[in-house]
Formats: C-alpha cells, structure tokens, sequence
C-alpha cells in the first residue's frame, strides 16, 4: 500500500508542477503582452482590448491553482512559534491534527465550490465585463484548488515528521 501511495504522491506532485508551470508562463506572457500593447497603443496600431482582463482571470486562476504547489513547499502564511516551541513528537501529533483540519475545511471549501459552479451553470450567469467567462468556469478553478488543497494536506500527514523537522529547523527550506 506504501508504493502505491508513493506512486500516487509522486504523478499528484508532477501535475502539481505542471500546474506552477502554467501559472509561471502565464506570469511570463504578462510581463511580454503588456509592454507590446502600450507598444501598438502609443504607435496607434490598435490595442489588445481584452489584455486587462485576461490578466485578471489568469491571476484568479494562477493564484487558485498556484496554492497547492506553495503548501507543498512550505512557503504558505502560518505562524510556526508554537510547533518550534513544542517538543518534537507533540509538534508532529500537532502537526498532523492541523493537517487534518486543513484537509477537512479544504473539502468543505470544495463541495461548496462545486454545488456553487453548478448553480452557475445551470443559470448561466455571465459577468458584467468585456471579456464575458462564464461564472461557473471561475467556480469550477475555486473547487478544483480546494480538492488538490486538501489532497497535499492528506499527503502532508504522511510527511509529517519530515515537515516539522525541516519547519523547525535553523535553515527552512521557504522562508522570508
């Protein structure tokens, strides 16, 4: 059942990745667009109408998809005092009924995005843009987060010891 799970850990971490890639290219496509449409703005060439927000959806969904790649590196918001303060095995049970509570509220923040996305779908609201997404598909990014949230925070219960080791340690691996 071991190798299993390590199977599975490892192709949910190579999507993971494929994921930040994404988000990165997106990051990338930005910082090249934006110079190029004030380019053709100011030469009077045209405009790229829909740039702004484009880049508004991408850095909903870059955010979204982005944050299961940022808990899997530790470099999430959280106050670690209290796990550094704790003697190792009580930081390890302590950090795992964290991890379980994570999960949990992740899948409850999933159900609601999916019954939310398909309320969206069934009425087919449209926002009031220029570049008209429909809803359902911003809901449908909301719940799909939250569902891989909570599968790193299942596979962060296997690696808890590694996690409080290296989260309390003098050289964490993300850190500001």
């Amino acid at each position: 059942m071991a190798k299993f799970l390590d199977t599975v850990e490892s192709v949910f971490n190579r999507f993971i990745k494929f994921l930040i890639a994404v988000v990165a290219a997106s990051i990338g496509l930005f910082a090249i667009l934006i110079p190029f449409n004030l380019l053709i703005v100011k030469t009077q060439l045209g405009s790229i109408w829909w740039l702004n927000e484009a880049i508004e959806y991408a850095l909903y969904v870059g955010v979204f998809i982005g944050a299961p790649w940022v808990l899997q590196q530790g470099a999430h918001v959280r106050v670690d005092v209290l796990v550094s303060a704790l003697p190792t095995k009580i930081a390890v049970h302590m950090e795992r009924f964290l991890n379980i509570v994570g999960a949990l509220i992740c899948l409850i923040l999933f159900v609601y995005g999916f019954r939310a996305a398909q309320l969206e779908f069934i009425f087919g609201t449209l926002p009031d843009k220029v570049l008209r997404i429909p809803n359902w598909y911003m809901l449908t990014v909301f719940s799909g987060s939250f569902f891989l949230l909570a599968i790193e925070f299942l596979f962060r219960i296997r690696r808890v010891g590694v996690i409080v080791l290296e989260e309390t340690s003098s050289h964490p691996k993300a850190a500001f």
